[in-house]
């Protein structure tokens, strides 16, 4: 009986460690983004770039434009021929102008691409310590808030959030860079000193936990065992305690495991958008490419046949000047 007791005793406790080593974690991304200098000078930069693409979208305006407004006024000038040469010039460059705007501003152009691609740097590096920091305090997954659906995450503890830690951790690497060599290493020895004091503090919990299990698995044990009545083939109140215990552990396990299995299919999800729109991206960056070069060499080609066209002209002109010539001698 004292046998069976004990190992009673052991397999619960190790439920409870068990339950602890499987503790989940949560960040809010976009919160930790918004307070990252970093990401300021990031937005700055895209801005800079935007800047530059709207000048580019308004000097081709004034050139469509001016070419209109000219074009209004030797229309009475010109011939009808090359009326409608001007006209197509005009529309080459509209079109132009259109395909910039959709490269640049489209739902897939440059500036949400740039966007995201400007905050990557950022993100991994919140990826690195939101690692380092899980596997310090032994979190079996840590989950980002800003991302996961409604509906996964009705409620977070506040003593699950880590997102001030994780800006703690950035603030400290932030000033790493300002720091002496000496003085880096006066505040790596801090730092370690600190976490040496966390895993002590967490272990003394983890041994408070344990004994106060013990003693309470001890107290059940010994008023079972001084009970005269004969075991009762019902459910006993212990019992039902424990079964209940068991039960909440496997659903908060299966919760858990939900969550992970979630968050990997996410992740995959978003991988596999990205490669598609990647894919999309360099098609339409080629058929672009490959549409502006043979608008090029189209140009190209009217501009010879015009100049040919001059010279021609220009030839006969020359021609009739001196048979004129030749019929007034």
């Amino acid at each position: 009986m004292k046998k069976i007791a004990l190992i009673l005793l052991v397999c619960l406790c190790n439920l409870s460690f068990a339950q602890q080593k499987g503790r989940i974690a949560y960040i809010d991304s976009d919160f930790i983004l918004s307070k990252m200098p970093e990401y300021e000078e990031a937005n700055k930069e895209l801005k800079k770039r935007t800047a530059e693409w709207e000048a580019v979208i308004e000097r081709k305006r004034k050139e469509i434009k001016d070419l209109k407004d000219q074009l209004n006024v030797e229309r009475p000038l010109l011939t009808q021929q090359l009326i409608d040469e001007k006209e197509e010039d005009i529309q080459i460059i509209e079109k132009e102008l259109l395909e910039f705007q959709q490269e640049k501003f489209g739902t897939e152009g440059d500036y949400f691409k740039q966007k995201l691609n400007l905050a990557k740097p950022l993100q991994d590096q919140i990826s690195n310590i939101v690692e380092e920091i899980a596997k310090r305090k032994r979190y079996s997954s840590v989950i980002d808030k800003s991302t996961s659906s409604e509906t996964a995450l009705l409620y977070v503890n506040s003593a699950d959030e880590i997102s001030d830690q994780v800006l703690r951790k950035l603030e400290q690497t932030r000033n790493k860079s300002k720091l002496s060599k000496k003085e880096i290493e006066q505040l790596e020895i801090a730092e370690r000193q600190i976490e040496i004091k966390e895993r002590q503090r967490s272990k003394r919990d983890e041994l408070e936990d344990r004994q106060r299990q013990l003693e309470e698995e001890k107290e059940q044990l010994a008023a079972n065992q001084t009970e005269n009545a004969p075991v009762a083939p019902t459910e006993t109140e212990a019992e039902k305690r424990k079964r209940e215990q068991l039960e909440r552990a496997e659903k908060a396990k299966a919760e858990r495991e939900r969550l992970r299995q979630e968050k990997l299919a996410e992740i995959e999800k978003r991988k596999a958008e990205v490669l598609k729109k990647q894919e999309e991206v360099r098609l339409a960056k080629e058929k672009a490419r490959e549409e502006a070069l043979q608008r090029q060499q189209k140009r190209l080609q009217e501009i010879a046949d015009r100049k040919k066209k001059l010279e021609e002209d220009r030839q006969k002109r020359l021609q009739e000047i001196e048979d004129r010539k030749k019929n007034n001698q």
